[in-house]
């Protein structure tokens, strides 16, 4: 046990994976704490409208990205000013987000009619615009990571999120707050991120040609591809169309509180990354594979005892109208365990194998998959529907993700 122990936390990625947990758990704490206020102050029905608007947004950010994140970190390492890399993805970053927000722009009005909700569209293209800034916000986290400054790269994320829980605040006090105006503060206060990013990584953009500027677009493609069909919010979407936005509510409350998953298994990601990316023969890697497991291991327990004592604070943590998001906790929980189970497969695939392609096509059975469970249990079974449909369906990406990668580790 001790020698496991020390494995996990003494080694140099032990000690890059403490860092990123320590500083992804404070910023969940701040993050976490806007998603209790906001459900409170708005009540299901608006806040099942504003967690698709959120939902939306992610996608539009995903579907801008391309991935570049991803390349950033396969890509760039030291801490040269001019890394033509980091030039090349800013400057993509500036096209693709201003393409994407004058696209949504245009599209928000048949998106809310397709999901029957035309009084969204306003909120839709609030999220479309703000693109940009998240995009350049994950720029800076991305370039950080991939230098192994994850304290930097922690207080990009951080300086945000506690900019929308002190703005939270202070429009409870002096003005009258509603959907509107919380949905305003959600996605504009991003612009705080990208300062102190620019501040922590100075670069230039004036750098060097690459010989082939295309590689980090070839290498991304199925990535990007991935991220996109992964971020659909077919869950939301399912439910405000079929079962009302009290139901969409009553599901995105506890669903938020357990995407500080994401953002452990993103950042635990991009500490596996490099390591992935460095090694030259199977034996390293799955050496590296097993140690690195007992992170998962470790998250997984927490998330069970998560699962038990959680029930029961539901309601009091979102107040009294929230009482029916309590199951739907339990049964979620299960969901971002095979989720954040899925990291170590996925960096093998990636990072190690270099097969994007075959991440993508897994992606892809896993929407199929979600999108058939919601299709039958949503209409029958609402908001409980969803939540079976969303653990069933990242068990299956899990089980995927781990056949394949011990296929090719043999």
């Amino acid at each position: 046990m001790k020698r496991i122990i020390e494995n996990l936390f003494y080694t140099e990625t032990g000690k890059d994976t403490i860092i990123v947990f320590l500083a992804t758990g404070i910023n969940i704490f701040i993050a976490g704490l806007f998603f209790v206020f906001a459900p409170r102050i708005l009540g299901p029905s608006d806040f099942g409208i504003f967690a698709t608007i959120v939902a939306t947004g992610i996608l539009a950010t995903n579907i801008a990205n391309f991935g570049i994140d991803s390349g950033i970190l396969r890509f760039v390492s030291g801490k040269e000013r001019n890394n033509p890399y980091l030039a090349l993805a800013f400057r993509a970053y500036l096209v693709l987000g201003l393409l994407t927000a004058v696209i949504g722009f245009l599209i928000s009005p048949l998106l809310a009619n397709l999901l029957e909700y035309s009084q969204i569209v306003p909120l839709l293209r609030i999220a479309f615009i703000s693109v940009i800034f998240i995009l350049f916000a994950n720029f800076y986290i991305a370039a950080l990571q991939a230098r192994k400054e994850f304290i930097k790269a922690s207080l990009v994320n951080i300086s945000s999120n506690l900019s929308k829980l002190v703005m939270l605040a202070i429009a409870a006090v002096f003005f009258s707050i509603g959907l509107y105006s919380i949905t305003i503060i959600f996605f504009f206060t991003t612009i705080i991120s990208v300062i102190v990013g620019k501040v922590l990584l100075p670069f230039e953009l004036k750098s060097k040609s690459i010989k082939n500027p295309l590689v980090i677009f070839n290498y991304n493609l199925w990535i990007a591809l991935s991220l996109i069909i992964a971020s659909i919010p077919l869950d939301n979407y399912f439910l405000l169309k079929s079962a009302g936005a009290v139901q969409t509510g009553l599901y995105a409350a506890p669903f938020k509180i357990l995407t500080f998953v994401y953002q452990f298994a993103g950042n635990f990601t991009r500490v596996l990354a490099p390591r992935f990316t460095s090694f030259d023969t199977k034996e390293k890697a799955r050496k590296f594979a097993f140690k690195s497991f007992g992170i998962v291991v470790i998250m997984s327990a927490f998330l069970i005892v998560l699962a038990i004592v959680g029930v029961p604070a539901i309601a009091l943590i979102f107040g009294g109208s929230f009482s029916g998001s309590a199951g739907l906790f339990r049964i979620l929980t299960l969901g971002f365990i095979f989720f954040f189970a899925g990291t170590v497969p996925s960096s093998i695939i990636l990072y190690y194998f270099g097969k994007s392609q075959v991440t993508f096509f897994i992606t892809a059975l896993r929407l199929a998959v979600f999108a058939a469970l919601l299709y039958f249990l949503v209409p029958k079974m609402q908001a409980v529907g969803a939540a079976v449909s969303y653990s069933i369906a990242e068990g299956v990406t899990f089980l995927f993700l781990a056949i394949y990668s011990l296929w090719r580790l043999k």
